[in-house]
């Protein structure tokens, strides 16, 4: 009994003296914000700014050393430096390590350590033990958000060893079909590391390994519900029916819930799946928005700030309420205090100037009160720290709070009032008085500007009413912040897929810039690239192949020759100099862009750049040698090349490293063919990027593989159809920022942004180049490109030229394969200044916006002047109008037909895959056939430069099964070896047709053969000359 009373008698010795020497040196009255979460109180977790709610509290632990976790896992967490338990570790674990539905909301979430530790403890001692032993499959899953977080969260199982135990797999599957059914789980798997995406594809093929799953643990819960909501209702009824089965009935049953910020999806994950959970929320401002504080905002100027304050203010309440008005400064809480005082009965105050009235302030603000008291306190932002206040109704914020984390602290002050989403209610929250609607009054003054993003962006995931001239404030201050960017180089994620993942912390630009991104490279037509470098699957650097240059091949060969013989080594380096690098057997140009601070070492690392492979990289020091000034005359080579229309699947934000390195083995260092859609600076964006290989022994090329196909094959990808008008819109100055919170995540219902060509645009505006002769692809002398002003990024007066009658502008990809159907390419005429047409290559599902491109397609641009131009042979004219239409003349966009031809001695027949035509119209020349008509209201127009000349007036027009029949005469009988000038995707030879009198001949043993003009045996059905 004296050792106890001597042991109390030393305890209030300690307290009485640290309380001394806290009135000798009492704290500052602005201390961190960060400060609160060092202090632990057992009892009230509220007073550490901590919201805890449970149908029963239990104990927090106070160090690593008397956390509830295995001796083994300590050990790994004192190796990864783990030492000291945040705050919502303190409180976590031991609901954790106890099996309970715990819900864990903090920054410290991003550690997936924060919550592994007392979780594998628990598993390892409890659950592996009781769970069912004659089914097999993994007693636990961990759900992430994407592949990248599921490494992350494997590799610290690894480390963690516990693999002779639970044995941990992580399996990130595609979108194929076979793909889940292939995957093997080991047998003895406990723990499985997966994203919601990748379980329901598990789930649709092996279910009856999921059949002992007792642990759920949703890592990054917030992502996961917003990328993957639907599957994680899939997920969520799979677990509630394995874990309410009658063999799981003594079998532990835990929902883990770890998350950055909270969501509504968490509100009804609560109430639906987690009964008598634990809930942990260590960030006040997400507290809040658990608690549902409502939240109310008022516009006013800064002359009626007082005015809109006493308006907002109920001096006679039917519930008694405790009102909080926080400011920014002690002069305002004096005039606040003075205008509450004339109506208010009961007001008090509290500010810098007044710390010795807070004990008499607190004694008054503690007291119970009835109904129809209103009780306010003014005070000041950092008092509020200083006094501790939970139990607050009403917050009035005066003075604005300059950030999200000042926000919280504030709205922490009603903390006993938050809305409790347990079963019951704990002895910790609202004890001796009823819950209560908290509200938040947000006054905004032309003073506020600053601040406004910042906390706007809060407000918008509450249900708050926000006032549209406050978006559109923000909106401003948004546009305004963007503009300050326009020295940054253009967003890479951008690029690659036409949005930034959070443009709101991405330090680069997101709008166009008319110098920064103008572009000497082609904006359309057909190129030769050689991809050198892979960033990532849809990413690569290279080298753009120009026919007729050589410099550049003359100048590889020529550093080969040099560096055979000797390799002198740099004898000084310096920044932006031009050196040379040796990888294997090639010399490469570098340019050093850093040189570290090394003093007197030896040997060092430089950040250089290979300025014609496109690629950043640290080499050693003495790895550099001295580049001949011969050498360095020819700019660098390298450009950057992005695939369009496709993107990660799964909303991934990046693409898995499977993907990219099939792509890397596939293409890099093999010349493509590759269409070009747009340039911005130095890369181009290409809409069909092609590997040709010419078949032995022929003039046929046919295509190996197509780029974006081998991408989707994966089925780590899927279609990004607005890629190309969201990056069209950027260019045209129409893409406004979107707010951050839309574009942060990779979601499927990104917005189509339409684009449109204005058809009363000056001519003047419309830049009609002439390209590079080098990038023909096998063109004609008086063939060249055409930019259009929704694909022209790089507009110069000097390549601008006009546009005759009589040419034809077209830009062709070589190619030996049939395309038909659906899939295949099929051009849109847009309307351009003076009268001109410009064919563009759309897809069948162009009407609902969207563009396709096929690998086995080739692309043809025309240009036409009024329609169709003047032909002096033209002497055959046939028209059919139907007067309940209007005239197919007048559209100023049409669809080219799939054509089908085939072929007697003395005549050609063409079959138009229309079914019953409307407002037919056919013209007939001597080397040229053209025929237009309308079905379902679509325009569809064909317009073929023949092989042979043809006898414009004996050719005439039929309908048979329903289908337009063209039938051409030829002026010379013979067999043609193609049927047109030029290859077109859109003609095709009819294979199914056979020839009457070639199966007489056949019948009477006789064998007719025919030699062209190189004396090579040719087979008019041929599908590699015949279009």
């Amino acid at each position: 009994m004296g050792q106890e009373a001597g042991r109390t008698w030393t305890t209030e010795e300690v307290r009485v003296c640290s309380r001394f020497l806290e009135w000798l040196n009492p704290e500052p009255l602005n201390p961190d914000p960060d400060a609160a979460d060092v202090v632990i109180s057992p009892s009230d977790p509220r007073k550490s700014g901590i919201l805890v709610h449970s149908t029963h509290l239990l104990e927090p632990c106070s160090s690593l050393e008397d956390a509830p976790i295995t001796d083994v896992l300590r050990q790994v967490l004192k190796t990864k430096n783990y030492c000291t338990l945040s705050p919502s570790d303190r409180y976590s674990w031991p609901a954790v390590a106890r099996g309970h539905n715990t819900v864990i909301i903090s920054h410290n979430a991003e550690q997936p350590l924060s919550y592994l530790a007392p979780l594998l403890s628990h598993i390892q001692l409890n659950s592996i033990f009781t769970s069912l032993t004659y089914s097999l499959g993994p007693i636990a899953v961990l759900l992430c958000p994407g592949w990248e977080r599921a490494q992350v969260v494997y590799d610290l199982l690894e480390e963690s060893k516990v693999s002779k135990t639970l044995r941990p797999v992580i399996s990130v599957l595609g979108t194929g079909k076979n793909e889940a059914k292939a995957v093997k789980i080991p047998k003895n798997c406990l723990l499985l590391v997966t994203t919601p995406f990748t379980l329901v594809r598990l789930l649709s093929c092996h279910c009856f390994l999921f059949l002992r799953m007792c642990h759920l643990i949703l890592d990054e819960a917030e992502e996961i519900f917003a990328l993957g909501s639907d599957q994680m209702e899939t997920v969520l009824k799979h677990f509630q029916k394995v874990t309410c089965s009658d063999e799981n009935v003594f079998c532990p049953k835990q929902l883990v819930v770890v998350a950055r910020r909270w969501t509504s999806h968490l509100e009804s994950l609560i109430g639906n799946h987690m009964p008598s959970p634990y809930t942990i929320i260590s960030v006040p401002e997400e507290a809040a928005l658990y608690g549902n504080v409502q939240q109310v905002i008022l516009m006013t100027v800064e002359s009626s700030k007082m005015a809109a304050l006493l308006g907002v203010l109920d001096f006679n309440p039917v519930v008694g309420q405790k009102s909080l008005i926080v400011t920014n400064s002690a002069q305002e809480v004096e005039e606040v205090f003075k205008a509450v005082s004339n109506k208010s009965a009961f007001c008090l105050k509290t500010h810098e100037g007044l710390t010795h009235q807070f004990d008499f302030v607190m004694e008054q603000w503690r007291k119970d009160i009835g109904s129809g008291t209103q009780v306010i306190l003014v005070t000041t932002n950092d008092c509020l720290k200083c006094l501790s206040i939970r139990d607050a109704t009403c917050l009035i914020h005066y003075g604005f709070p300059t950030s999200p984390k000042v926000f919280g602290s504030r709205l922490f002050c009603m903390a006993e009032n938050f809305r409790n989403l347990c079963e019951g209610v704990c002895s910790q929250d609202q004890t001796g008085h009823n819950s209560q609607v908290c509200r938040s009054v947000l006054l905004l003054s032309e003073k506020n500007a600053s601040h406004v993003v910042g906390v706007l962006r809060y407000l918008k995931r509450t249900n708050a009413l926000l006032p549209p001239e406050l978006l559109a404030f923000a909106q401003g201050v948004q546009v305004a912040r963007e503009d300050q960017k326009m020295d940054r180089p253009l967003c890479s994620y951008l690029k690659s897929f036409g949005f930034c993942r959070d443009s709101s912390v991405c330090p680069d630009r997101h709008q166009f810039h008319s110098q920064l991104d103008q572009s000497v490279l082609p904006s359309s037509g057909v190129i030769e690239v050689v991809p050198l470098f892979i960033k990532s699957a849809s990413v690569f650097s290279g080298r753009m192949v120009r026919k007729d240059d050589k410099c550049f091949n003359l100048m590889a060969s020529g550093m080969a020759s040099y560096y055979a013989d000797k390799k002198p080594g740099a004898t000084e380096l310096l920044e932006g100099c031009l050196y040379a690098v040796q990888e294997d057997d090639v010399f490469h140009r570098v340019k050093i862009l850093s040189i570290p601070k090394c003093g007197d070492c030896l040997f060092f690392a430089v950040l250089v750049d290979f300025i014609d492979v496109g690629k950043e990289e640290e080499v050693k020091s003495h790895q550099i040698l001295q580049l001949p000034e011969q050498f360095q005359s020819l700019p660098g080579q390298a450009i950057e090349m992005v695939i369009c229309r496709v993107k990660p699947a799964d909303a991934e934000k990046d693409w898995h490293p499977k993907v990219t390195r099939a792509i890397s083995q596939k293409i890099r260092g093999l010349q493509h063919q590759s269409r070009v859609v747009l340039s911005l600076g130095n890369t181009v964006f290409l809409d069909c990027m092609v590997r040709l290989t010419k078949v032995p022994g022929m003039k046929t090329l046919i295509n190996e593989y197509n780029v974006q196909s081998e991408i989707l094959n994966t089925g780590m990808a899927v279609s990004n159809p607005d890629h190309l008008n969201l990056l069209r819109a950027l260019c045209e100055g129409d893409l406004v920022n979107k707010d951050t919170e839309n574009t942060s995540r990779l979601e499927e219902d990104s917005v189509s942004v339409q684009v449109k060509i204005k058809t009363d645009r000056a001519a003047d505006d419309t830049p009609v180049s002439t390209p590079d002769p080098l990038l023909s692809l096998k063109a004609p002398t008086n063939h060249f490109t055409v930019q259009t002003p929704s694909l022209s990024v790089c507009e110069s007066a000097s390549r601008q030229k006009d546009i005759s009658t009589s040419e034809l502008v077209q830009s062709t990809f070589t190619d030996g394969g049939q395309s038909s159907g659906a899939g295949a390419w099929q051009p849109r005429l847009v309307s351009v200044p003076q009268g001109h047409y410009i064919s563009l290559p759309f897809s069948s599902s162009a009407r609902d916006g969207e563009e396709c491109c096929t690998s086995d397609t080739a692309v043809s641009l025309h240009l036409l002047e009024n329609g169709l131009p003047e032909d002096p042979h033209h002497n055959n004219t046939k028209h059919v109008f139907d007067h309940n239409k209007d005239d197919n003349s007048n559209s100023t966009i049409s669809f080219h037909p799939q054509v089908v031809w085939h072929q007697t001695l003395d005549s050609v027949i063409l079959t138009v895959k229309l079914m019953n035509p409307e407002c037919q119209l056919w013209d007939f020349y001597p080397d040229r056939v053209v025929y237009s008509g309308r079905v379902n209201g679509q325009i569809y127009r064909a317009d073929l430069q023949l092989h042979q000349k043809i006898a414009a007036d004996l050719c005439h027009l039929e309908m048979k099964s329903h289908e337009p029949v063209l039938k051409l005469v030829k002026q010379q009988q013979g067999y043609w070896e193609q049927l047109v000038t030029t290859k077109n995707i859109f003609v095709r030879y009819n294979m199914e047709y056979i020839d009457e009198d070639e199966d007489k001949v056949l019948n009477d043993t006789v064998f007719l053969e025919e030699t062209g003009e190189n004396n090579w045996y040719v087979n008019s059905g041929s599908g590699s000359e015949s279009d």
